[in-house]
C-alpha cells in the first residue's frame, strides 16, 4: 500500500498549461442551473464509488491501477495497488482541489474507490502529414495525463514526410523529400525529450513508422521506386533498429508498424519483407503492433482496429479499439457528447483480449498553423469527455446514439446530462485560462422539432446543438427516413431580456481527412451549403459568413480549411429579443455525405465559448 500526504500532491503531476481559478459567481453566471454541482459530482472520469464522509472505507485496492483516496479536513490519504494507482489518486485530488477552489470551498470529507476498466487509454496524433511543435505535443500529453489517459501513439511517418530524424539515413530529412512543412521533423534529442516528458507523467509513447503503405516520402528520399526492392527491406529494418536504440524496452515497450492501406504499386511487398521488419521489432524486445485491417505481421502481439475493421471475436490477438467516432477528425465538437456517452469501447471478444481504446486524430488535410490540428478537431474536449468511457467502459453499445442523444424522457439521457455537467465544470474551473481551444457549449437543455418537406413532424424535443437528420455512418439513429430530401429544424428560445450574443451556426460538416472531397467545395458566396440551406431568426434570414475560400475546388486537401465549420470561425452575431424567439433551419439535401444542422447561442469566442445565461428552449411554439 502507498500513502500520500497533502503537501505537494499535485506538484510532480501538474499539467504544463496554466490553470487559474474561476470565482463561484463568475462560473455560475455562465453555467445553466441544470449543470451546476459540487466538486464530488464534477470529476472526470467519474470514479467508481464516491462516499461523502469517510464511513465504510476499504483500504485494500487490489486491481491494477486501483486506488482509494480518503479526504479528511481537506487533507488526503492515498492507498494504492501500485505506482500507477497512486498517480491516479493524485490526479483525482488535484481535480477536486481545483474544482473546490473555484467555488471558494474546501474539498469535502470523502472516500473514493476507483480503478480503470482498460489497461490502455490514449490518443493517436498524426504528425507525419502535418508537423506539430514539440510544445503542442507536450500539451496534449499533459492533458492526457490530467484525465488518466496513459498512451500517446505518435504517428511519425506518412506520404507527406518522414518526421523522425535518422542519423543512419539523413537523406530522409532532405527538404525535397517532404510534400508539406518541408524540413520540419523531430530530432532524436526532441524525440527523447518527449518520451521523458511523457514518462514523468505516466504516459507511454508508442511510435509508429508506417510501412509499406504511406511511404511516398521514404521513396522520394531514397530514390527507391518500389518497396519490393531488397534495399527498401534493409533500410527500413535499419530504421526500426535505430528507433529502438533511442529508448530501452521498459521506456518504449511497443513499436507500431502500420501496415494499412498498402494500395499503390510501389507499396506492394512480399511476405518476406513483412517477416523481416517484424523480426526487427521483436529482436529489439518490443511488442509489435499494427492496424487491422492491414497486412499480416508475424509475431504481432497487438492489433489496432480502425475504420471498417471486422468483428474480431474469432481472433485471440489482443486489440486496441479506434473504430467509428473515435476518429474525431470526422466528428464535430457537439457530437462528442453522444460518442462519449453511447459508444462502447472494446465491444467485442473476451475481456482478456480488450487492451483499451484510442482517440485518433487523422488530420489528413494540410494545415496553415501548427495549432490547427487540435483546434479543428476539438482534441481537448475529446480527451476530457472520452476519458470517462475509456476509464469506466460502457455497459452497452448504442450505435443508434453515436450521433443522436436520446429523448429527454428516455432514462439513457441522464448519462449525457451528467457527462455534460462534468465537462462544463472542467471547462470553466479546472481549465480556466487554458491556452488551447476548448470548443464546447452545453446543449442538453436545447429542444428542436424536425419536420419534413411536407410539414409532417419527424421528431420533437431533440436535445442537441448539432442535429443529424441522417448520420453518414449510423443510419440506425436517423430522424429522416431517406438519405435525401428536405427537413426543417425549429426551436423556440425564451429570453428574459434582449441579448446581443454570438451563435454557432452550421449546415456543413467537413471531415478534416478528405478536404472538401465528400461534401463538395466550400459553399459559394451567400450560401450556407451547396444544397441551399437557409437559417432564420424571428422570420429574418441570417446571412452566411464571407467565406475565405468560397466555392473552393481543385486539390482540396492542399488548400487548408479556414472557416468552413462553425467552431473554427468567428461566431455569427445575433440579437435575441426579450420574450420568445423562433429559430428555423431549412436543410435540403441531395447527394453529398453529411446531412447536418447546427445552431447554438453562445458568448465569448469559438475557442473559448460559454453558454448564454437565462435562456429556455421549447420544440413547440408558445400557446397564445
Amino acid at each position: 500500500m502507498r500513502r500520500g500526504s497533502a503537501s505537494g500532491l499535485a506538484r510532480p503531476l501538474a499539467p504544463r498549461f496554466a490553470v487559474l481559478a474561476f470565482t463561484a459567481a463568475f462560473a455560475a453566471a455562465f453555467a445553466p442551473s441544470h449543470l451546476l454541482g459540487d466538486c464530488l459530482d464534477e470529476l472526470l472520469p467519474r470514479p467508481r464509488t464516491v462516499v461523502r464522509g469517510i464511513s465504510g472505507c476499504i483500504k485494500n485496492p487490489v486491481l491494477p491501477g486501483s486506488y482509494q483516496l480518503v479526504v479528511l479536513g481537506g487533507r488526503p490519504s492515498i492507498y494504492a495497488k501500485d505506482p500507477e494507482g497512486e498517480r491516479y489518486a493524485h490526479m483525482t485530488f488535484a481535480q477536486l482541489r481545483r474544482l473546490a477552489d473555484a467555488e471558494g470551498k474546501q474539498v469535502p470529507d470523502c472516500a473514493i474507490n476507483d480503478w480503470p476498466e482498460f489497461r490502455w487509454r490514449g490518443l493517436m496524433l498524426d504528425c507525419g502529414r502535418n508537423y506539430q511543435s514539440v510544445e503542442s505535443i507536450k500539451d496534449v500529453i499533459s492533458m492526457l495525463a490530467a484525465y488518466k489517459m496513459n498512451l500517446f501513439h505518435w504517428h511519425l511517418t506518412d506520404n507527406c514526410g518522414w518526421r523522425l530524424e535518422s542519423k543512419r539515413h539523413p537523406e530522409l530529412q532532405r527538404r525535397d523529400a517532404f510534400t508539406r512543412h518541408a524540413g520540419r521533423f523531430y530530432t532524436q534529442a526532441e524525440f527523447k525529450e518527449v518520451l521523458s516528458f511523457a514518462r514523468a507523467r505516466g504516459v507511454t509513447v508508442i511510435p509508429e513508422l508506417d510501412m509499406p503503405g504511406h511511404t511516398l516520402a521514404f521513396r522520394k528520399a531514397t530514390g527507391i521506386r518500389s518497396l519490393a526492392d531488397e534495399r527498401a527491406k534493409i533500410i527500413l529494418g535499419e530504421l526500426i533498429d535505430e528507433l529502438c536504440s533511442l529508448a530501452p524496452p521498459e521506456e518504449m515497450p511497443m513499436i507500431h508498424l502500420g501496415t494499412d492501406e498498402a494500395r499503390e504499386p510501389g507499396e506492394k511487398v512480399p511476405q518476406s519483407h513483412l517477416d523481416y521488419w517484424a523480426s526487427k521489432v521483436t529482436a529489439n524486445g518490443r511488442v509489435l503492433a499494427g492496424w487491422s485491417p492491414g497486412l499480416k505481421l508475424p509475431g504481432q502481439s497487438v492489433k489496432q482496429l480502425w475504420m471498417g475493421a471486422n468483428d474480431p471475436r474469432g481472433d485471440e490477438t489482443p486489440y486496441i479499439d479506434s473504430q467509428n467516432s473515435f476518429y474525431i477528425n470526422h466528428v464535430d465538437p457537439e457530437e462528442l457528447l453522444s460518442v462519449a456517452a453511447y459508444q462502447q469501447p472494446c465491444r467485442w471478444g473476451k475481456k482478456a483480449e480488450k487492451l483499451g481504446a484510442e482517440i485518433c486524430v487523422w488530420h489528413d488535410d494540410c494545415i496553415a498553423d501548427t495549432e490547427d490540428v487540435a483546434r479543428m478537431n476539438a482534441v481537448y474536449p475529446a480527451i476530457a469527455l472520452l476519458s470517462d468511457s475509456f476509464w469506466r467502459g460502457r455497459e452497452k453499445d448504442e450505435p443508434g446514439l453515436y450521433a443522436r442523444l436520446p429523448s429527454p424522457d428516455d432514462p439513457r439521457f441522464a448519462l449525457a446530462v451528467d457527462l455534460e455537467r462534468r465537462l462544463v465544470a472542467h471547462r470553466d474551473k479546472v481549465l480556466a485560462g487554458f491556452r488551447h481551444p476548448f470548443p464546447y457549449v452545453a446543449q442538453t437543455a436545447m429542444r428542436w422539432r424536425m419536420t419534413d418537406g411536407a410539414g409532417r413532424i419527424l421528431a420533437t424535443d431533440i436535445p442537441q446543438a448539432t442535429v443529424y437528420p441522417r448520420h453518414f455512418w449510423f443510419p440506425q439513429g436517423a430522424y429522416a427516413p431517406g438519405g435525401e430530401g428536405t427537413v426543417v429544424l425549429e426551436t423556440w428560445i425564451e429570453s428574459g431580456r434582449e441579448i446581443e450574443c454570438g451563435a454557432w451556426i452550421g449546415a456543413t460538416g467537413f471531415s478534416r481527412s478528405d478536404g472538401r472531397g465528400r461534401d463538395g467545395p466550400t459553399p459559394a458566396r451567400g450560401e450556407w451549403n451547396k444544397h441551399g440551406a437557409t437559417v432564420e431568426l424571428n422570420g429574418e434570414r441570417i446571412a452566411p459568413p464571407e467565406w475565405v475560400h468560397p466555392g473552393q475546388k481543385g486539390n482540396p486537401c492542399e488548400t487548408p480549411l479556414a472557416d468552413e465549420d462553425y467552431w473554427y470561425r468567428a461566431p455569427t452575431r445575433i440579437c435575441l429579443k426579450k420574450g420568445v424567439n423562433h429559430v428555423k433551419l431549412t436543410l435540403p439535401k441531395k447527394g453529398g455525405w453529411k446531412w447536418i444542422g447546427t445552431f447554438a447561442p453562445m458568448l465569448g469566442t469559438s475557442d473559448h465559448p460559454r453558454e448564454v445565461p437565462g435562456l429556455s428552449y421549447s420544440s413547440a411554439p408558445p400557446v397564445r
